[in-house]
């Protein structure tokens, strides 16, 4: 768990030749409250289909506004001077308009929710502020938040304690950079590591990830460097990954490690991508690259194998997709955070995959299609009533057995009742689907899939389904004006187990109930809200307690 430490907008005003959208000067904009609604009224101004972008003002507020009651204390005061506010030159690297371009009122919005994906900003605000023919002079306010933490994470989840500590900076010299230090330890190894995140190169749109990992059961050395498609309109994308992972790997029953061996992943990987933009609300793109991966694996020893053993794999393919985007979103707040600005994506999202593997591209001699596909969409069934479903497929057909192989189906029904500002209901229906999986894969289900009243792994097969119901209350409850407080009451039921003995002991529906709390940071990072649960199974099994206690930190309520 990371250690925690008004104005509004005006109608269109003539002024000479020009027309003032908004009467928000600087001083205002660093005091602006972001649910005034400036930024709405001001777009409903822009009668035209594009602009060209005039003077685009920045505004960085700070953490804490000190003149405020509540928040004029000297430690807030502290926190202000000795952070680094993120620069200009960051906010204007991420929007995507600069001056002299065109712009449109998409693009405007579409800007916003770039910011608001950044870990580092509180919140955003893109407003229209001055109008002069087709020249649109743009005003951005943003929000720091404590960014530069010492980490001192504990979670409990499913009777299993992990822990870890080091130094996080998600803002480092306030250039949007992402620099980690830290160790931990979970139910399967200690890990110390070190993370770097560079966003923009050079105010490039070419981003760098990297991750080195030094473990108790091996390492991991990751690299992921490219131009993804960081905006609807863009036009091309491309990037190349690497990754070498060596560890120690288990089999689980009932939360409990039944096997062990040791399994290397060696892969890199190649992507291109090109786009003719958004046309009429929707972006369709184009994808090609290559894939290689190696899987081996060894004995542990004083360890029990499992058995079957697993069977070394490699891949190599060239593969093409697409990808198909409807550009439909609802800001709103208080569906799966607290008093926060949410970006809802709806509409339909797809993309597809389809590769070949063969011994010609440096594969083994078993040749393979591959192929992904992947299906969102989300509407309101009625004012204050969102539906999202899901479905995901990932899969192999093995052209030696002409059987398919290693297939991954999964399928989400997510509906979220917003009966007031307070009150939310959020209901969850999970199924999965699994078969012909090698010896060193295994489908899970316990604490990490939702039934927070048993162990994590408790079950295996090769379908499960998951439902999940709560009552979640918004508190107006503002901790020293840092955390906000949620709670939460919920009912899961569950069962993961194979098909083909439906009966053996241990595989029953499970079931539990409980009640929890949220707790959100408004002043330290925007993807972080821990998770407070305590759960009673009702349905008893080996090493069932009578209740869990789940300690999380998660990126929604």
């Amino acid at each position: 768990m990371l250690l925690w430490l008004v104005s509004s907008g005006a109608a269109a005003v003539p002024s000479g030749d020009c027309v003032d959208l908004t009467d928000l000067d600087e001083a205002a904009l660093a005091k602006y409250s972001f649910n005034a609604g400036a930024e709405a009224r001001a777009l409903a101004e822009l009668r035209q289909p594009s602009y060209i972008t005039g003077d685009v003002r920045i505004v960085v507020q700070a953490i804490f506004d000190t003149d405020s009651p509540g928040q004029d204390h000297w430690l807030y005061q502290q926190a202000n001077r000795w952070h680094r506010p993120t620069r200009d030159s960051v906010i204007r690297h991420a929007v995507l308009f600069r001056t002299g371009v065109v712009v449109n009122a998409a693009m405007l919005r579409e800007s916003e929710r770039i910011l608001r994906a950044n870990s580092y900003l509180y919140d955003a605000r893109v407003i229209p502020r001055r109008l002069c023919g087709d020249r649109l002079d743009i005003d951005v306010v943003v929000r720091d938040v404590w960014t530069l933490t010492p980490t001192a994470d504990f979670s409990r989840l499913g009777g299993k304690n992990e822990y870890g500590f080091g130094v996080l900076d998600t803002n480092l010299l306030g250039k949007g950079r992402a620099l980690s230090l830290d160790f931990s330890k979970d139910t399967d190894r200690r890990s110390a590591g070190i993370s770097y995140v560079e966003p923009n190169i050079a105010g490039s749109r070419i981003g760098l990830s990297t991750l080195l990992e030094d473990n108790s059961d091996g390492s991991r050395q990751v690299i992921d460097v490219g131009q993804p498609f960081y905006s609807l309109d863009a036009r091309r994308a491309y990037g190349v990954r690497a990754e070498h992972d060596d560890r120690q790997q288990g089999l689980y029953l009932f939360g409990d490690k039944t096997s062990e061996f040791q399994a290397t992943l060696k892969q890199i990987g190649f992507t291109a991508g090109v786009s003719g933009g958004a046309h009429d609300a929707h972006t369709l793109r184009w994808l090609a690259g290559f894939n290689y991966e190696d899987h081996a694996f060894d004995q542990v020893s004083d360890a029990v194998p499992p058995n079957p053993f697993p069977v070394d794999r490699t891949l190599a393919y060239p593969w093409v997709g697409f990808e198909s985007i409807e550009d439909r979103f609802d800001t709103t707040a208080n569906v799966d955070r607290i008093d926060r600005t949410e970006d809802l994506q709806l509409g339909r999202e797809f993309s597809a995959l389809l590769g070949w593997s063969d011994a010609a591209f440096g594969g083994d001699d078993v040749p393979r299609l591959v192929w992904r596909g992947r299906y969102h969409n989300a509407t309101y069934l009625r004012e204050r009533q969102l539906l999202q479903y899901d479905f995901d497929l990932n899969s192999y057909w093995n052209f030696d057995t002409d059987a398919v192989e290693e297939l991954r189906a999964a399928a989400q029904l997510d509906y979220r009742w917003m009966q007031s500002n307070r009150f939310t209901l959020a209901a969850t229906l999970k199924t999965r689907y699994a078969a012909n999986l090698p010896a060193d894969q295994q489908l899970l289900g316990g604490a990490e899939t939702g039934m927070r009243g048993y162990s994590s792994r408790y079950q295996a097969g090769d379908r499960s389904y998951y439902f999940g119901l709560e009552e979640r209350y918004f508190s107006d409850l503002y901790i020293a004006q840092i955390v906000r407080v949620g709670f939460v009451v919920f009912t899961d039921v569950g069962r993961t187990w194979f098909s083909d003995d439906p009966n053996d002991a241990g595989y029953g529906t499970l079931a539990d109930v409980g009640f929890g709390f949220r707790f959100d940071s408004t002043r330290t990072r925007r993807d972080r809200v821990v998770h407070l649960d305590f759960a009673f199974p009702l349905i008893d099994g080996p090493d069932v307690g009578s209740f869990e206690i789940l300690l999380q930190v998660k990126d929604r309520i």
